[in-house]
């Protein structure tokens, strides 16, 4: 040894302490492990000093039981899967809020997966969703892709779509009627008095994008306009894509005196691209947007919209998959082929009103 230095006793490893097991709990309470599980599974009530040894021993032991052998036993994992679109779009926070509150009523957990609008990814979300031994799953998408069509067709959990449906109807879906809407909101708007009417589509590929315009349309040929009256602009559901559109509207088609927006989003982006361009909402152009996002009221002038009914998509969704899971958590079915459309609701704002240099008909005023 070294002058100077002194040898220290080596450590010796200490192993972490073991978690407590149901048998420790047996063991402390005084009774079997079978009557430990029944008490905390809610299965057997028990005496009540019986009941109070196990909870005691419970507590004193810091036993947590085993989340995976409870999924095992009872065949059910009490999680559900939640597949968006797309999380930035404020739609759906709003209804990934509302499905988990509805969750939580009935004690169940949420999983949420976002799919970025990408079709495939959104497919590679419900299979590692059915590895994972979910309850059920809700999809809240702008579209289904003929990868999701496939794995729908023998999914082997309960799926119910929200927002979207399959052609075929074979899984349960929640949807607004979203060509009575857009027709809606073009009636407002020729009920003001406008007869140059623009319209910024979504993309071709959500489903939406058709009938929202097919919508619009109606309204056009009720009033006995010709289809030219309508300038019909691609857009991409999102601010920029709005913001972009509607500078292509005005390029076109300068007399164009309002136009229905594909979604809130876009016409929030519509709304910055005419104020860019030195232009007032609603003096110079009106917009209507659609979903009744939060944003919605916070936009100067605020955005007339059509509401859709977030809270019912939410709750018929959670309802249609505990009707499939069945009783005692096990899974028993797909909750069969029902379809729901929700009427709608036109909000009006701020941002819309008479043509330029017309008085304001009492439609138009905000109710």
């Amino acid at each position: 040894m070294t002058e100077g230095t002194s040898q220290r006793p080596a450590r010796e490893a200490v192993a972490p302490p073991r978690p407590p097991t149901i048998h420790d709990v047996a063991a402390r309470a005084g009774v079997s492990t079978a009557t430990v599980s029944r008490i905390l599974s809610g299965v057997l009530a028990g005496r009540p000093e019986t009941r109070a040894r196990v909870l005691t021993a419970v507590a004193d032991l810091g036993y947590r039981p085993s989340g995976v052998a409870r999924s095992l036993k009872l065949g059910s994992t009490g999680i559900l899967g939640l597949i968006v679109t797309d999380i930035l779009n404020p739609f759906y926070p709003e209804l990934v809020r509302a499905i988990e509150d509805a969750a939580r009523s009935s004690e169940l957990a949420v999983v949420l997966c976002n799919g970025q609008e990408d079709a495939d990814r959104e497919a590679a979300y419900l299979e590692l969703l059915a590895e994972r031994r979910v309850d059920g799953v809700v999809i809240a998408s702008g579209s289904l892709s003929e990868r999701h069509g496939r794995w729908l067709a023998d999914a082997p959990l309960p799926v119910v779509l929200v927002n979207c449906r399959l052609a075929d109807g074979s899984r349960p879906a929640i949807l607004t009627d979203n060509r009575a809407a857009a027709r809606v909101a073009a009636e407002h708007l020729l009920g003001l008095g406008h007869r140059r009417i623009g319209h910024i589509t979504g993309r071709p590929v959500d489903a939406a994008t058709e009938d929202r315009l097919a919508g619009v349309r109606d309204a056009i040929a009720a009033a006995g306009l010709s289809r030219d009256d309508l300038i019909v602009i691609e857009g991409d559901g999102h601010a920029a894509g709005g913001e972009r559109a509607m500078y292509r509207l005005r390029e076109l088609a300068p007399d164009v005196t309002a136009v229905a927006c594909y979604n809130d989003l876009t016409a929030i982006g519509a709304m910055e691209a005419l104020r860019r361009q030195g232009l007032r909402v609603p003096r110079d152009m009106s917009v209507v947007g659609f979903d009744n996002i939060g944003l919605a009221t916070l936009v100067d002038p605020p955005l007339t919209t059509v509401a859709q009914d977030i809270g019912t998509m939410a709750r018929w969704a959670l309802d249609r998959l505990r009707e499939a899971i069945g009783r005692n958590g096990r899974t028993d079915g797909t909750g069969g082929s029902q379809e729901m459309v929700l009427p709608v609701r036109l909000v009006v704002r701020g941002s819309t009103g008479p043509p330029p240099g017309q008085g304001e008909p009492d439609v138009g005023r905000p109710g």
